[in-house]
């Protein structure tokens, strides 16, 4: 049985749209979301400098 996720749908149908509309290329895209960025209002994450995240000592697991 396949699991389908409505909203995991939904933001793989908004990727899918957003990359057609620059045609599916990558400079295109990554010279769009910079354009994005610089909007005020806007903010693009950078993930690459994540610190790891250690979970709570006293957390309960169920």
């Amino acid at each position: 049985m396949i699991y389908h996720d409505e909203i995991i749908d939904e933001v793989w149908n908004n990727r899918d749209t957003y990359a057609a509309q620059h045609h599916h290329n990558l400079h295109a895209l990554v010279a769009d979301l910079r354009k994005r960025q610089k909007k005020p209002f806007t903010t693009v994450i950078d993930r690459r400098n994540r610190t790891k995240v250690t979970p709570l000592k006293n957390a309960s697991h169920s």
